[in-house]
């Protein structure tokens, strides 16, 4: 039970899904120049110096497109709120692989400063991320951090907590840092798409300069997945990739990803690596090329989960970018904490994360499911 007595069962944390079929339902929840021959050299000799560790932070030699540096945390609470502090977070699915992870954070932190907290399952289900707002709301939440299936639903209750005077962080919306925040929130945490697609972009410019490169696309609504594959795109031409095509997929399943990225392969015979918006659909990527006997295709993934790990280690999969989903909640609750607290607090603050590659995955430890 979280948060203390009296709560209901929308309070609790649910039992985590099968992996198969988390993977499925999280991914709908969710919304220039050649590389040069010496930047290639010194990625490698810089990538070859961090070898066997995971090192958590922005990216080697990554600087945002507008050239600024966002902040990746928040400032640690001055003081303790005092008496009745309560937390609310209110998650997409509580079953998305790492989240188990980022509430025992948000956990961790609230505990720290004698605040209770309380979650609110969305259950892929806008409606009722609507009610758990309000629930959390009547139940005399001093701040709330939302990660939001549709923004636009939850106007009313961000409405309401403005009344009320109860701040309201968003997690990961909207997606990218250019974009402005959504009225009535203080402030986003950013999951930071941009450093994942220049990670990922970055490992294949290193491993073949100049590939010619493929992309699988989330044709189902997810704007965070779409917004993933732009930024690939957008690195990959800055980086001296050149695009030879994307195959949407319906869904995040095995199947039609799969069966997408048999497409783009068959369609462009050419492609050397294929850049895909999660793990989930980089194992369905790495099926499909070994039904059509392409081993030699590059290919990368965004988590850090397990079944990608796997296939890091057989040599199947590049890298994939992966978040540290504990240090994440972290940041989440001294947000809520330091807002309760009436402190000035960034607009925006960017997740750190960490390239996982043959070289270092031995070392890391996926999320929980």
């Amino acid at each position: 039970m979280i948060g203390g007595g009296g709560a209901t069962n929308q309070d609790r944390e649910i039992a985590p899904l099968s992996r198969g079929k988390a993977k499925s339902l999280a991914a709908v929840a969710t919304t220039c120049a050649v590389v040069l021959s010496a930047f290639v050299r010194a990625a490698s000799l810089s990538d070859a110096s961090s070898q066997g560790a995971v090192k958590w932070g922005l990216p080697l030699g990554y600087v945002a497109p507008d050239g600024s540096h966002l902040p990746t945390k928040y400032p640690d609470p001055t003081g303790k709120p005092g008496k009745g502090c309560k937390i609310g977070y209110v998650s997409p699915l509580n079953a998305i692989p790492g989240l188990p992870d980022q509430i025992q954070g948000m956990r961790a932190v609230a505990a720290r400063y004698g605040c209770t907290f309380i979650v609110k399952d969305g259950g892929l289900n806008p409606q009722l991320q609507v009610t758990g707002m309000q629930q959390l709301l009547a139940q005399g939440a001093t701040a709330i951090v939302v990660d939001p299936l549709v923004p636009q639903a939850l106007a009313a209750p961000i409405k309401q907590a403005n009344a009320q005077h109860v701040s309201i962080i968003m997690q990961d919306c909207p997606a990218g840092t250019d974009q402005a925040n959504v009225p009535g929130t203080v402030s986003n945490f950013d999951m930071g798409h941009d450093p994942a697609a220049y990670a990922a972009v970055r490992a294949i410019a290193v491993a073949k300069p100049g590939a010619k490169i493929g992309f699988i696309y989330p044709s189902f609504p997810a704007a965070n997945l779409q917004y993933q594959v732009d930024r690939f795109k957008y690195w990959a031409e800055k980086l001296g990739l050149t695009s030879v095509g994307q195959e949407g997929t319906p869904d995040n399943s095995n199947g039609p990803t799969s069966k997408a990225a048999s497409a783009l392969i068959q369609k462009h015979p050419e492609v050397e690596a294929i850049m895909t918006f999660n793990d989930p659909a980089a194992e369905a990527t790495v099926a499909a090329a070994r039904s059509l006997n392409r081993p030699d295709i590059l290919i990368t993934g965004v988590n850090g989960e397990s079944g990608v790990t796997g296939l890091i280690k057989t040599g199947n999969v590049l890298m994939t970018w992966a978040y540290n989903n504990f240090a994440n909640g972290e940041q989440l609750a001294n947000a809520a904490i330091d807002a309760a607290l009436g402190m000035t607090i960034p607009e925006k603050v960017t997740a750190i994360g960490a390239v996982i590659n043959k070289s270092n995955v031995a070392g890391y430890k996926p999320p929980a499911l």
